[in-house]
């Protein structure tokens, strides 16, 4: 699955969670259902909202992402190994980057939701003290739906999505081996910085005014 794809899916996932009294919750894991609920719901609103500025919907937009997801866990991730070939002036750019370029790329695709649903399944205990918490896409009219796993850790500063799995793929470790590419592509850091530049540009580019 291309990158691009891969993000059009997950923006699909967020829109609508299907209200918690209409399925069964695991009592022990009720928190983490009804937190991926939340995101769901509230992302919702902002997408619906198309008659609102971009720039509200997007600032709308990033207090939900920071709000529900470890931004900082997931890009250090990301980069793997090349985090600590970073300086910090590097590494505190970078993750700014990050989340503008995930903000950027999901703003250019608001317009694209279609009333797709978010229908939490089940949730489960992981070996690492995580919850992966369940879920269907049904798409009205596109077939079969995508199955979606949220890996949830319950952090100091409350439950935090840590991936998001898409019919078996990883956010996360797709977003690793794209930065990999790009980072070997463009001879380094640096490089790779200008990359996540151009990749937010183009993205800006793409938004109606």
């Amino acid at each position: 699955m291309s990158t691009k794809h891969f993000f059009f899916f997950f923006l699909c996932l967020l829109p609508l969670a299907v209200p918690q009294n209409t399925f069964a919750i695991d009592q022990k894991n009720e928190t983490y259902e009804a937190f991926i609920a939340d995101l769901g719901n509230n992302v919702i609103q902002i997408l619906i909202n198309k008659n609102e500025k971009i720039a509200k919907r997007k600032e709308q937009f990033r207090s939900e992402i920071q709000g529900h997801f470890a931004l900082k866990s997931i890009g250090r991730f990301i980069l793997a190994r090349y985090w600590r070939r970073m300086n910090e002036t590097q590494q505190q750019e970078y993750l700014q980057l990050f989340e503008d370029a995930v903000i950027e790329n999901y703003a250019a695709q608001f317009d694209n939701y279609d009333n797709e649903k978010l229908i939490i399944k089940s949730s489960r205990e992981t070996s690492d003290g995580g919850i992966i918490v369940k879920s269907d896409i049904r798409r009205p009219g596109k077939g079969e739906p995508l199955h979606i796993d949220w890996k949830v850790f319950n952090t100091k500063r409350g439950p935090k999505v840590l991936d998001v799995v898409v019919n078996n793929v990883s956010m996360s470790i797709t977003l690793r081996n794209e930065y990999a590419g790009a980072i070997q592509n463009r001879g380094g850091i640096d490089g790779f910085l200008d990359y996540l530049r151009e990749k937010i540009k183009k993205d800006q580019a793409a938004q109606r005014d």
